[in-house]
């Protein structure tokens, strides 16, 4: 019997030149996998800023999702979409409460791109929650082996502050303590905490157009396999209100 097809490889194969998809397979499967160990349908979910990962949820596990963002208020083809730009979230008295509460909110390298604190965006967040739902937040690894090399070489690993706010770059990184500790604060129990390699390195990025032989031939993939959890290049972590119980 054939193996069946997983949706983030059905996706690839239908859009072979998007280099963007190719880059981020890796993360889109990685977060599909965690859900389905999550996820139970019927189901209402959240995604933080409307992206190829939306339609795959939507696709693999055949529920609505809703997305949030900076576009207007729309239906769409998997939900709804809801305007809202998370660094409000330092404004309580502009916090939107006419949509949730969703069982499962997805967050993932976005929290990185907020000048705002993530005590504040956290604290939201958790207002959209069921009793009962989940927080998913994944982000890069602020001490990943290859920012410490770079910082080593008096090189800055870390983007600069673009002028254009509707596409903002990485204003900050957290390390696993620091999105612990921000996680705690605004009342969630960490449920389970993953660090990994979840980028394909042989592939180029929009701020990284070209890449090294070593990357290409996919060296720097097989490297970060082996590296330690604190040095890898990301986090996701799943976190449960505090009231929700086990």
């Amino acid at each position: 019997m054939a193996a069946v097809m997983n949706p983030v490889e059905r996706l690839r194969k239908e859009r072979p030149d998007d280099i963007y998809l190719a880059f981020h397979a890796p993360r889109y499967k990685m977060l599909l996998d965690l859900l389905q160990r999550r996820l139970v349908a019927p189901a209402r979910v959240l995604d933080i800023g409307r992206s190829t990962l939306s339609t795959l949820i939507a696709r693999q596990f055949r529920v609505t999702v809703d997305t949030l963002g900076f576009s207007a208020d729309e239906q769409t083809d998997i939900g709804h979409h809801w305007k809202f730009d998370l660094n409000d979230a330092q404004f309580p008295e502009r916090w939107r409460r006419d949509f949730g509460p969703f069982d499962v909110i997805v967050m993932a390298e976005v929290i990185e791109h907020l000048h705002t604190s993530p005590a504040l965006v956290l604290r939201f967040l958790k207002s959209l929650l069921a009793d009962s739902g989940i927080l998913i937040v994944q982000t890069p690894n602020a001490a990943s082996l290859h920012k410490r090399v770079k910082l080593l070489l008096g090189r800055n690993p870390y983007d600069l502050i673009v002028e254009d706010v509707s596409n903002p770059l990485h204003f900050r990184e957290y390390t696993k303590a620091e999105l612990v500790r921000y996680l705690e604060g605004a009342g969630f129990d960490i449920v389970d905490f993953v660090s990994g390699n979840y980028f394909d390195y042989r592939y180029p990025t929009g701020s990284r157009p070209h890449r090294p032989l070593i990357a290409r031939i996919g060296a720097i993939n097989l490297f970060y396999r082996f590296m330690p959890a604190l040095f890898k290049p990301g986090f996701t972590v799943v976190a449960r209100t505090k009231s929700a119980g086990p």
